[in-house]
């Protein structure tokens, strides 16, 4: 049966960045699954609106979809993920079959919304909130045509307050926080640890 971690963390705190360097350091097969491929499909609503809505929420995520993929997951099935177009806010026609493996790495901003027990282990990647900006900033205008203005605007009126209410108080129920501050690598005495904390699953 397969073992499921999730990675949870702000916008921009390096959960993804974190997820594959796991997956090359671990000794078992692992694959990567992002809970940002589960927004909800927007395309019955104008553009205007669709820009409007607070994906900083998580009512904007498909919940119902992903406990069920990741109930077929533990039983060893493979599942079609969806795929989702941020620039449109809308899914994709086509999915993506993701086969299990011996570890699943669960990342995403909301993944710790669930119960505890849907994981077997979890983590809590931690970023100060001007290096998590920087690092969206980035991301956001070289992978999703966003602007910096946009950016920053969205950052304030909702990333921001989301994460105080969402996001940060998951680092309480964490089973593990990796600090994630520096942008030349992994921390590899953070590394080590987390490795050791997971060998014992």
């Amino acid at each position: 049966m397969p073992i499921l971690i999730a990675i949870c963390g702000g916008s921009g705190s390096g959960k993804t960045f974190l997820s594959r360097a796991l997956s090359l350091a671990l000794p078992q097969s692992t694959a990567i699954l992002s809970y940002d491929n589960y927004y909800k499909d927007q395309s019955h609503l104008p553009l205007m609106q669709r820009d409007l809505l607070n994906y900083d929420d998580p009512s904007v995520l498909d919940s119902e979809l992903f406990l069920k993929h990741l109930s077929l997951l533990r039983r060893g099935q493979a599942i079609d993920v969806p795929q989702y177009d941020f620039a449109s806010h809308t899914r994709k026609q086509l999915t993506r079959k993701f086969e299990p493996a011996d570890i699943i790495l669960i990342e995403g901003i909301m993944v710790l919304q669930f119960p505890k027990d849907v994981y077997d282990f979890t983590v809590y990647v931690e970023a100060d909130p001007d290096v998590r900006l920087s690092r969206r900033v980035k991301r956001d205008i070289l992978e999703r045509g966003r602007t910096v203005d946009s950016v920053i605007n969205q950052y304030l009126t909702s990333v921001k307050p989301m994460h105080v209410r969402y996001v940060e108080p998951c680092k309480n129920k964490a089973d593990f926080v990796f600090v994630n501050n520096e942008s030349n690598g992994i921390d590899e005495e953070q590394m080590h640890t987390l490795l050791s904390r997971l060998s014992r699953i």
